[in-house]
């Protein structure tokens, strides 16, 4: 029972890396652009996902530490320190 495991998990992981191949082969002959124009699409892609990303994470963080020293100023002059 074991060794026929063994042997679905490496038919498996063969399948996969075979699928991983053919489909990059497929893609590589389809793509209606030149190389470059399709590195240039894929770079401009990351660049605004990476700026969308940014600012989704960096607005919340930002205003979060803007109300944590607001809290801080708050806290310091009911003990009676100045700023």
């Amino acid at each position: 029972m074991g060794d026929n495991n063994q042997l679905d998990n490496g038919m498996l992981f063969g399948g996969f890396i075979f699928g991983l191949i053919v489909g990059g082969v497929v893609a590589l002959f389809r793509t209606p652009r030149s190389g470059s124009e399709l590195r240039q699409q894929i770079t401009d892609s990351g660049d605004n996902l990476r700026n969308k990303l940014e600012s989704a994470v960096s607005d919340p963080l930002a205003e979060s530490m803007a109300e944590g020293k607001a809290a801080a100023r708050r806290r310091r002059l009911e003990l009676g320190f100045k700023d």
